[in-house]
């Protein structure tokens, strides 16, 4: 499953533009999936895995239709925190230290609401 992942990945998504082609990598977002929610039960670990990576999962898979609003959200914020970095990223080697802190702080403020939707989440799954 490894070597079929590498190669549906493409080039390294941590550049400054990641280029990941979901078709090739839906079959196997869906395999995994399907695994980890047939072991998730039976392993506290795998559920909270599970549970984490669950908007994100999901949307690769090509079962987006089944999150839930609040999986939503935690997707959105997800890819808004990631779009930030990057842009942080590029105003820091271009030079731009007044963008890379007003990012870096936009940064902070999404991830402060980030964590702490992902705690609420978890705290209610735990329960």
């Amino acid at each position: 499953m490894h070597a079929r992942a590498r190669e549906a990945l493409g080039p390294c998504p941590h550049s400054l533009a990641p280029d990941w082609q979901a078709g090739p990598l839906q079959p196997l977002a869906r395999e995994g999936l399907a695994r980890l929610e047939e072991a998730a039960p039976g392993d506290p670990r795998l559920a909270e895995l599970l549970q984490m990576w669950r908007p994100r999962a999901y949307g690769i898979a090509g079962r987006a239709d089944e999150l839930s609003r609040e999986d939503c959200v935690a997707g959105l914020l997800e890819l808004r925190l990631a779009d930030v970095e990057r842009r942080m990223r590029a105003a820091a080697a271009a030079g731009d230290d007044d963008e890379a802190e007003r990012l870096h702080a936009r940064y902070i403020e999404l991830g402060t609401t980030y964590a702490g939707r992902m705690a609420a989440a978890w705290r209610s799954t735990a329960t």
